[in-house]
């Protein structure tokens, strides 16, 4: 299979993993950052052009795709002139601040490929969850809870828009955005008073119930996933990618007994080199703009409550 030529914009912290992985499955010629260290940095570690602004990379180099990792606020301007070029764009979520401005892309969707940066759909753990929802029957709940830490950044933007959009995507993905009924959440800032560092999200998908939880100040890291259904339950485990289903085998006697089955990978497999891969090579993405529009329409309705 021949290697696409690619770049990468962005070379902060998430963008020379990015980085890392371009150079390994495609042949990554140009990087683009504005910090001028970080491109040393990158110059020092891979032959690749380097740039400081994406107009001059665009006008120099002759790319087929690109990954933009860079904060959201600028996402869509510089998505646009890649996509206005005929380039495939990976833009890292939520790809967009502005609803509109991600709808704008629309134009762009039959030409080129756009994805967003879904990453956990592309986690092990989330396909293996797929495989063993029939053996729960009919979803009656799924429950959420992502924690992360406070960000030293300033994206401006709070925990719902960071954290809770990657859950909002998997449930989506899960009951299907097409039975969205409604979304409501209860969000709190404690940094300051204007981006939510707290946020407990409903989505009523009809016959089931969607639960939330994010929060970036509790000192510790987990990302949970709790599935109710008619016959048993999942819980799922996205950093370890640990799997546990449950079921009743005897439900009417005295003492209900129920049978528990743990799936713990024997080797962990890295979910951005999944997504990457999905985006450059495979005929069919995993995850479609309309995807990301769907998403950050509903986080963007939850922030602006």
């Amino acid at each position: 299979m021949k290697k696409k030529r690619t770049a990468v914009v962005g070379a902060g912290w998430f963008g020379r993993a990015h980085i890392r992985i371009f150079n390994e499955i495609s042949q990554l010629v140009s990087v683009c950052d504005v910090n001028k260290s970080r491109l040393d940095e990158i110059s020092n570690n891979y032959s690749v052009n380097t740039y400081t602004n994406e107009d001059d990379l665009i006008k120099n180099e002759d790319i087929e795709a690109v990954s933009i990792v860079i904060p959201p606020k600028f996402i869509p301007g510089i998505g646009k002139k890649f996509a206005e070029a005929g380039i495939d764009v990976l833009m890292e979520k939520p790809m967009a601040l502005k609803l509109e401005d991600l709808i704008e892309f629309k134009k762009f969707d039959k030409s080129i490929r756009i994805l967003p940066g879904f990453i956990e759909l592309y986690n092990p753990v989330f396909e293996k969850l797929l495989k063993f929802l029939p053996e729960i029957g009919e979803i009656y709940s799924i429950t959420s809870k992502r924690i992360g830490l406070y960000p030293k950044r300033d994206w401006q933007m709070g925990v719902i828009l960071d954290l809770s959009i990657h859950d909002i995507y998997l449930q989506q993905k899960i009951l299907g955005n097409e039975n969205l009924k409604r979304s409501m959440g209860v969000k709190k800032c404690f940094k300051d008073s204007i981006h939510a560092d707290a946020a407990f999200i409903v989505l009523d998908f009809g016959t089931a119930i969607g639960h939330i939880e994010s929060n970036w100040l509790t000192p510790s890291k987990s990302r949970l996933m709790y599935i109710n259904g008619e016959s048993g339950g999942i819980i799922v485990d996205f950093i370890s990618q640990e799997i546990k289903v449950s079921s009743g085998i005897d439900l009417q006697g005295e003492w209900p007994i129920h049978k528990e089955i743990s799936y713990t990978p024997l080797r962990s497999d890295e979910p951005l080199k999944r997504e990457i891969s999905n985006f450059l090579y495979d005929k069919e993405p995993l995850v479609s703009l309309d995807d990301g529009i769907n998403a950050l329409k509903v986080a963007l309705k939850i922030v602006n409550s």
